[in-house]
């Protein structure tokens, strides 16, 4: 399942539709799923990619403008675990950044060319 091309989110709903379990049944039940939204405020004394609770917003996050930027705006959470739909990809900046999560680089704000 690694390395999917998962920059569509369209295409990894697609996908994600498609996954069957041993039984032979849907291996994730979409009609279930709850969509969160998290606040973002922007902070430019935190690193590329990082994030940190923000104590001003319950629940919410602080990060730096390209970061913010930079983020997918939907992320499919299903389970326990995201490493089964890792897309590692390279960045011409040298950093490695999984493609699930991120539009475009967060380090550089270069453009993904997978």
């Amino acid at each position: 399942m690694k390395n999917l091309n998962l920059k569509n989110p369209e295409e990894a709903l697609r996908i994600i539709r498609e996954l069957d379990n041993l039984a032979g049944l849907p291996a994730y039940d979409l009609n279930a799923r709850d969509d969160i939204q998290v606040n973002i405020r922007v902070d430019e004394s935190i690193g590329p990619a990082a994030f940190k609770t923000d104590p001003l917003v319950p629940g919410g996050y602080k990060a730096n403008s390209l970061t913010i930027r930079a983020m997918r705006p939907d992320i499919f959470v299903l389970g326990e675990s995201l490493e089964e739909f890792t897309h590692d990809y390279e960045c011409g900046c040298g950093k490695i950044i999984d493609l699930q999560f991120w539009k475009l680089c967060p380090f550089c704000g270069g453009d993904i060319k997978p």
